[in-house]
């Protein structure tokens, strides 16, 4: 298992796994499981843009809460009499400017690249890239932003695969729609600012309040069914499954 990752590494992975040339897939990916990735971030994205081609299509999450209400951060986070001049700094969601955050550089890194386009909703946007990528960002509902509407939804109803490099299933973005299939997690009432008129409006959305509580069962389960193909990059794992499989069996266990 070589610790020094080059482009060409990445790509033999990838075609282990069966990815290639028109498949539309959603990736999961972080650079802290490895040890030296040549090129850093860019070099993943090269990895996956070549393997796929743009007949194919490459999706990833943009979520920024960071500019949700403070309102919604955990309790002493930000101190109670600070609230309001916090609120009112906050920028509006831009699709070119407000940077991803919590799902490490990839994505950040792949938001700037050529024909990279963005779905249009400021608390949880998707990026995209490829054939379909106008298909999978565009009419992303607002209110429960990840339901089978959602980029999220439009994967898997267009067959789409998920791929994960050094991400373990505990955080596995696709059993989030099983969530919303099974209805069974809190609904919250969310506060997002977006650019109106050349001024910042505050628009408020009902969403879940998700957690991945069994998802590392979920995972597990599909790995005793073999629906998951994986292989060794580096000293972690790279996972290859189908989304709708995925889907499929996180509502079943849900649902027990």
């Amino acid at each position: 298992m070589n610790e020094v990752l080059t482009k060409e590494d990445i790509k033999d992975a990838l075609r282990r796994l069966g990815v290639k040339k028109g498949m539309l897939i959603y990736v999961q990916a972080s650079l802290k499981p490895f040890r030296f990735i040549a090129g850093g971030a860019q070099t993943v994205i090269d990895a996956l843009m070549e393997t796929v081609g743009y007949e194919g299509t490459i999706v990833m999450a943009s979520p920024t809460r960071q500019i949700c209400d403070p309102v919604n951060l955990k309790k002493g986070v930000i101190p109670r009499d600070m609230i309001g001049d916090v609120r009112k700094s906050i920028p509006p969601f831009n699709k070119k400017l407000t940077a991803p955050t919590q799902v490490g550089e990839i994505p950040v890194q792949f938001m700037r690249n050529d024909g990279v386009l963005r779905s249009n909703h400021p608390m949880v946007s998707f990026l995209a890239w490829g054939k379909y990528a106008k298909i999978i960002v565009d009419k992303h509902p607002l209110h429960f932003g990840l339901n089978q509407e959602s980029p999220l939804g439009k994967l898997k109803e267009y067959n789409g695969y998920v791929v994960t490099l050094g991400i373990n299933y505990d955080k596995c973005d696709i059993f989030h729609l099983a969530q919303y299939s099974t209805m069974k997690c809190p609904i919250r009432l969310y506060s997002c600012p977006i650019e109106k008129n050349g001024s910042t409006h505050w628009i408020q959305l009902l969403d879940l309040e998700l957690n991945n509580k069994h998802y590392k069962e979920i995972g597990t389960l599909m790995e005793e069914r073999e629906v998951v193909k994986s292989t060794f990059l580096g000293s972690s794992t790279a996972r290859l499954f189908s989304a709708k499989v995925a889907e499929e069996t996180a509502i079943a266990y849900l649902n027990k």
